[in-house]
């Protein structure tokens, strides 16, 4: 199977040998995925929907949503995909490792090696996988350390791990993941669908694991190698042959945290380093204590006692104005009121407590007071919410004095609470009133925060948890709406791109047409319209009652071919054989179109009219002067349709707006103006597979509206859409900080 994956000229007795017998294990790999193809998807879209019913955030539960019907729906073309990267893939591993051999060019990379030609995106997905497919080695690694020990004696290795093994685990997951990369089904979702990847919930690798090393084992391939012992090139090289930083990371380990500045961390600084600086240049000391400290700040993760505990005095007066303010009822914005007003951290900084508490406490006052600042600043927050979340600076600042990780880790749960809550806010629209749900929710949220919290954090992710499960329970009901309307514009698309694929169909055959055999004139709007219909609905439907795609086809052949001339017995005699057939099948589908009346019996009448005269005559008819030119008028007019159809699809000319639109992912909120001068703010709730159909709705699914992609280009272009930010808040505020930082120092 395969013979063209590895080239086998040149090569020695015993190379070919062992070409030949890695070709046979390839076959068996390729053969047990495609034994088990379905019930490997059938395990997959059941974890799916284990992780949908954990109400996981909005974003990924979509997303999971999304792979499920995918997967059910065009599992076929994806078994295929992976049948075939999955061949490229062991292809590349098998060509590496054997001597001599050099990788293919389309095969994916699977490790780091060249990490600074690697996009940053593309670097995350190779950890990420790699960290997935440490859970499948661990359970698999009864069976697959003899295999790889048996495929390092066959591939002339002095030692063996996992790692080198072509069959390991990552190399059959990079092949998943790269069969949905291949089908282009949602990009979006690559993530989730990594990260949703469960041993129990995948293929069963025991079988397939003890069945090459059953393989190897009846080739006489031995278990390990005879020993050999070899001086060190180094008296300081490892023992096992490898450098602390080429080990896998540790089972379990965590991902690392995203941080705010990670992009802007200069080359040979940990982010940490970079992010402590920055906090040192707000008068935040990374030295609490007054102890001296790395200068590069590389030693270690900053810890609560790196930076000291917040004074008390200072958080007994913050206790006490979270208590006022907890007890006073809410406030209410006021049209005209300055949103800058609403930052008391600003305003409290003359207070003595704030004056008289150590540097490290006045910064971090500082700091979270340009946080908000800000939050306040933010356009896509209505101005209520932001009374409502500006609510939050006395318990969040305590909660930041607590643990000012608040400032490093998008993982802080006071940190999320105030995201998420924002986040949430821009999907609230003013005219939906205080009675809105989420309005009620989010402001119930922060009355318990104001009135509960007092040094424990957890209550910050209880609350986040209970207010995810809100959201969660929100949006289940707006695809719920939402649903219909999709499946509608599906299938749209599907027939509009179903006749975009006839037009070229129609076209091609009729350029073919030589010139002594052209098409009759009357044939040409008849073929452009009404049978463009059939061929499309037979592609696109499945009704037994209309001829389907091939038959379709088949049919205009012989119609076009019954209405050339017929200048022989033979063709005549063969006309009257194909006629009943061909007649029955145009009815049929020229009745599943539904095209009745006048026009079809006019054009039937002028069809057996033709057909009478091909039969009768042994040569062409006079043509009838008046009838001529009119249908070839009419033929005139159908071509140039056709051409500017084709030529609308193929020649449109693209700009930065276009490319904008093409980057557009489904959940993302705009300010939008309509055709009427209404301004709403919709969420891009669905995306059409072929990205022509967009659907905007609001929050709760409803006041759904459609635009392709060239449409909303044309609205960026006209200011008509605007993209919201939606990047967490806090993040983006420390960016702004940052990158105000860095303006400064380069000043």
């Amino acid at each position: 199977m395969r013979e063209q994956m590895i080239p086998t000229h040149g090569r020695t007795g015993r190379e070919q040998q062992v070409l030949a017998l890695a070709r046979t294990l390839v076959t068996q790999t390729l053969a047990h995925v495609a034994k088990h193809e379905d019930q490997t998807l059938t395990r997959v879209r059941d974890r799916l929907m284990a992780l949908v019913d954990a109400k996981p955030p909005l974003g990924q539960g979509q997303n999971l949503r999304s792979i499920h019907l995918l997967l059910g729906r065009y599992g076929d073309r994806f078994n295929r995909a992976f049948q075939k990267t999955l061949a490229e893939e062991l292809s590349g591993e098998l060509s590496a490792a054997l001597p001599g051999m050099r990788r293919p060019a389309n095969t994916a990379a699977g490790a780091l090696d060249g990490l600074s030609l690697i996009d940053v995106d593309e670097v995350e997905r190779v950890l990420m996988l790699d960290r997935v497919a440490q859970r499948f080695t661990a359970r698999y690694e009864a069976v697959l350390e003899p295999l790889t020990q048996r495929l390092g004696v066959l591939l002339g290795r002095e030692s063996s791990v996992v790692q080198d093994n072509p069959f390991q685990p990552l190399v059959l997951l990079r092949a998943f993941v790269g069969a949905w990369d291949r089908c282009e089904l949602d990009a979006q979702a690559t993530t989730d669908l990594v990260l949703s990847l469960e041993p129990v919930f995948w293929l069963d690798l025991v079988p397939l694991y003890e069945e090459l090393n059953a393989t190897l084992q009846k080739a006489g391939v031995p278990a390990q190698r005879a020993l050999i012992i070899k001086r060190s090139a180094s008296a300081f090289a490892p023992l096992d042959g490898a450098s602390p930083s080429s080990r896998p990371a540790p089972l379990g380990a965590e991902e690392p945290t995203r941080s705010a500045w990670g992009a802007l961390a200069p080359a040979g600084r940990s982010v940490a380093a970079h992010a402590r600086q920055f906090l040192q240049r707000l008068g935040l000391g990374a030295r609490g204590d007054g102890a001296g400290a790395p200068e590069d700040g590389d030693a270690g993760p900053l810890t609560h006692a790196a930076f000291g505990v917040a004074d008390p005095a200072l958080m007994g007066y913050l206790g006490n104005l979270q208590a006022g303010a907890g007890a006073a009822p809410p406030q209410h914005w006021e049209a005209g009121q300055d949103p800058s007003r609403q930052n008391v951290l600003r305003q409290m900084r003359d207070r003595d407590e704030v004056r008289h508490a150590p540097e490290l406490d006045r910064g971090t006052v500082d700091a979270l007071a340009e946080v908000f600042d800000f939050v306040f600043a933010d356009q896509a927050i209505p101005m209520q919410m932001k009374v409502i979340i500006g609510r939050l600076q006395i318990p969040v600042l305590k909660a930041a004095m607590i643990d000012r990780d608040f400032f490093l880790s998008d993982e802080h749960p006071a940190r999320r609470l105030v995201d998420t809550l924002a986040g949430a806010s821009v999907a609230w629209a003013p005219e939906k009133g205080e009675a809105d749900p989420l309005y009620v929710r989010i402001e119930s949220t922060v009355q318990r925060v104001l009135t509960d919290f007092e040094d424990d954090l957890t209550l910050f992710a209880d609350l986040l948890r209970e207010f995810t499960e809100f959201l969660f329970e929100s949006e289940q009901q707006a695809q719920a709406r939402v649903e219909p309307v999709a499946q509608q514009e599906h299938r749209g698309e599907s027939w509009d791109d179903a006749l975009a694929q006839v037009d070229e169909l129609i076209h091609e055959r009729i350029q073919a047409l030589s010139v002594d055999q052209p098409l009759v004139p009357f044939l040409l709007p008849f073929l452009t319209t009404q049978w463009r219909q059939v061929v499309a609905r037979a592609m696109v439907d499945k009704d037994p009652q209309m001829p389907s795609y091939e038959q379709a086809l088949a049919t205009m052949e012989r119609l076009i071919w019954s209405t050339q001339p017929k200048t022989t017995s033979e063709q005549r005699r063969e006309l009257v054989a194909v006629l009943p057939e061909m007649v029955r099948q145009l009815n049929a589908g020229l009745d599943a179109i539904e095209w009745n009346g006048k026009p079809r019996a006019t054009f039937t009448r002028r069809l057996i009219t033709t057909h009478t005269l091909a039969i009768r005559l042994t040569q062409a008819p006079p043509v009838d002067t008046g009838l001529g030119e009119l249908e070839a008028r009419e033929g005139q007019a159908a071509m140039q349709q056709l051409d500017e159809r084709r030529a609308a699809r193929q020649f449109a000319l693209e700009d930065t707006f276009d490319a904008q639109a093409q980057s557009f992912t489904r959940g993302l909120w705009f300010d939008v103006t309509l055709d009427d001068d209404v301004h709403v703010r919709s969420r891009l709730s669905w995306i059409s597979p072929m990205r022509t159909r967009l659907l905007f709705t609001n929050r709760e699914g409803f006041d759904a509206f459609v635009r392709s992609e060239r449409e909303v280009a044309a609205m960026l272009r006209l200011g008509r859409l605007r993209v919201l930010d939606q990047e967490p808040i806090v993040a983006r505020a420390l960016d702004q900080i940052m990158a105000a930082q860095e303006q400064q120092l380069a000043a």
